[in-house]
């Protein structure tokens, strides 16, 4: 939240006089996220126990997750997108059962300390059809998104004098959809579902992504608003020797604030 409130002042402070036709735009998101889902990792065919966030590792809580994105228009071409955002979540457990994670064996009744992470960088581009009039004061705009996203994911056990670290990185193209309601020029309502199915060499991975959003300017150039998003990432990795395995489910309600002129 303080990052928000001191991103909000420094555009305040910024802010020019008249608004001019959108070509940049730069926004920050603080997103009330909750984490859940699986996690298993294996070195040398040591053996793994595919272990749930909440259930086992004491995960679930909700977390402040920043997002970064910056877009630049270029005319009849489209719009490019640059953005990041980090998942983390950290917690406490005793295990009620004896599980193995990488290449560690963490007995029954050992209290863990446990912490996941999960960074995702992305480059998209997107293609928007001519805006559609609905009225002297209201229009609308749809878009084709086509990008890659980089995922980072971290997962780390420490417990009983043992500590498992684990962690890995891969790539997947995108394919979406985007849709802007505008009235009055200075409110506005947006929608945008992205994702792909996607394997190659010994890694398989499926991602969704979407979020519903409301913005108003309070000021030119500057705007400020609500929304809610969701991303499930589900992702496996076998090369007949080391094996890892993420499926996760980040959701909930956000703040944004930024600029676009």
């Amino acid at each position: 939240m303080k990052q928000l409130a001191a991103f909000f002042f420094l555009l305040s402070a910024a802010a020019p006089a008249l608004a001019q036709d959108e070509l940049v735009g730069v926004r920050l998101r603080e997103w009330y996220a909750r984490m859940s889902g699986t996690i298993e990792a294996e070195e040398n065919n040591s053996g793994s126990t595919r272990l749930d966030l909440a259930n086992d590792l004491g995960l679930g809580n909700q977390n402040w997750t920043t997002e970064l994105q910056a877009y630049l228009k270029i005319p009849v071409v489209g719009r490019i997108y640059l953005g990041w955002w980090q998942a983390h979540d950290s917690g406490s457990e005793t295990l009620t059962r004896t599980i193995s994670f990488g290449g560690q064996t963490f007995t029954s009744s050992t209290q863990v300390d446990s912490d996941v992470t999960l960074d995702v960088g992305y480059l998209m581009y997107e293609f928007a059809l001519p805006v559609i009039p609905l009225g002297d004061l209201v229009s609308l705009e749809i878009g084709a998104s086509a990008g890659v996203r980089v995922f980072r994911g971290h997962g780390k056990i420490e417990g009983g004098g043992l500590d498992a670290d684990e962690q890995g990185t891969a790539g997947l193209p995108t394919l979406g959809a985007h849709v802007t309601l505008r009235l009055f020029n200075t409110v506005r309502f947006e929608a945008e579902v992205l994702g792909l199915v996607f394997s190659y060499s010994d890694h398989d991975i499926n991602y969704l992504e979407g979020f519903i959003e409301a913005t108003v300017e309070p000021l030119p150039w500057i705007f400020v608003g609500a929304g809610y998003k969701f991303a499930m990432l589900n992702y496996d990795f076998d090369d007949g020797k080391d094996s890892a395995h993420l499926a996760l489910d980040i959701a909930g309600f956000y703040l944004t604030v930024g600029v676009r002129f």
